[in-house]
């Protein structure tokens, strides 16, 4: 278990750090990149999505900010990141994080039920009509963020910023940082800490995993249940289409299942152990690390099992762009490759030793010695 824990400590330091960034910025490009490409194709289920990706947006560049401040204010000791200014700051983006990781496994959710009712629908008489349009998917969206608010308000009052002597790790290491006031988060309220954690852990994390897994063994069913009166289907490639769609969805539904439903549990029980409590606390870093992969992972899954997506994605201005470069990079280098063939050709013919010049030998006449 000490073992363990030194693992886990020495990722944390080395490691964690500059993987967070790489995943940050990789997040925060892709998820840009689908929005300005679903922006193109919009529909109801698009739209859907793109706001499910404006959340993984929001919490790749929030969790960014944070390690950048954290690493300024503890490791640079920046006098400057020791302001009330700051710390307000920092406290913003504590709770805009847990409000765009709710928002994100809602988003999921509603995926989910949606996506079930449609594959029903595909059963009854009247299958060929939409039934999710753009009125259904903006009062979805109001009732994802109207919860998220109402169960995430506790979540904002729980820390508050409080005013400390000195930063204590900094000032050991920098003497001139001693007696320095400095601002920092803490919790306002034991019992309310308490309530806070219950209430994220379960309304965000255990509860939806619960439902995403009922929704998982449904919308198998009814894709079983589909592929008996596949007859129903007027071509092959909306047949396909709804396949890829579903399957790209229920990728979605697993990953979330696998990374939130473990840490909601585990998250529980450590208020009613010591031993869970250490353990949650030290894969502090550990979660943190594979929340931010679940979100990079999205925009590949949108890639990997949409072709219509990668099309869209391969025809975005600042792509066509690179790879008219790259055209042109690879052009240039193929023509310089050629012109020196050609030079080294017209310099390999075989020159004799004595070239005649105006009917004289440029060789040094040869004294005979007679």
């Amino acid at each position: 278990m000490e073992m363990i824990g030194d693992i886990l400590e020495w990722y944390g330091r080395t490691i964690h750090p500059p993987l967070v960034l790489a995943l940050c910025i990789s997040g925060s490009l892709g998820h840009l990149l689908s929005i300005g490409t679903l922006s193109r194709m919009v529909n109801p289920t698009n739209t859907l999505l793109i706001s499910m990706s404006c959340c993984q947006l929001a919490l790749c560049a929030n969790f960014l900010y944070s390690t950048f401040f954290k690493w300024a204010s503890d490791e640079l000791c920046s006098p400057l990141f020791f302001s009330k200014p700051m710390a307000t700051t920092m406290h913003v983006s504590v709770s805009l994080s847990v409000f765009v990781h709710m928002s994100g496994v809602f988003h999921v959710v509603a995926l989910s039920i949606i996506r079930f009712c449609s594959l029903k629908r595909l059963t009854g008489v009247n299958s060929s009509l939409p039934w999710f349009t753009q009125t259904k998917c903006r009062v979805s969206l109001l009732i994802i963020y109207i919860s998220v608010a109402i169960i995430g308000m506790p979540l904002y009052f729980t820390t508050e910023i409080v005013e400390v002597p000195e930063k204590a790790g900094c000032a050991q290491r920098f003497p001139q940082l001693k007696n320095v006031t400095s601002y920092e988060l803490s919790f306002s309220n034991k019992n309310l800490q308490n309530l806070s954690f219950w209430l994220f852990n379960t309304c965000a994390k255990i509860i939806p995993s619960v439902i995403l897994c009922v929704m998982t063994l449904l919308i198998l069913y009814q894709l079983k249940k589909i592929r008996k009166i596949s007859a129903r289907f007027s071509t092959l490639e909306r047949d396909q289409q709804y396949q890829r769609t579903t399957k790209m969805i229920l990728m979605i539904m697993f990953m979330f299942i696998c990374v939130e439903l473990p840490q909601g549990l585990l998250a529980v029980l450590s208020t009613f152990s010591t031993p869970f409590s250490s353990i949650y606390s030290a894969l502090g870093d550990f979660n943190e690390m594979i929340t931010l992969l679940t979100a990079c992972l999205i925009f590949f899954l949108f890639c990997a099992m949409n072709g219509r997506i990668r099309k869209a994605i391969m025809g975005a201005p600042c792509l066509v762009w690179i790879q008219e470069l790259s055209k042109a990079a690879k052009k240039r280098k193929r023509l310089r490759s050629t012109g020196k063939d050609h030079l080294l050709g017209s310099c390999s013919v075989t020159q004799t030793p004595a070239i005649e010049k105006n009917g004289y030998s440029a060789m040094p006449p040869i004294i005979s010695a007679e």
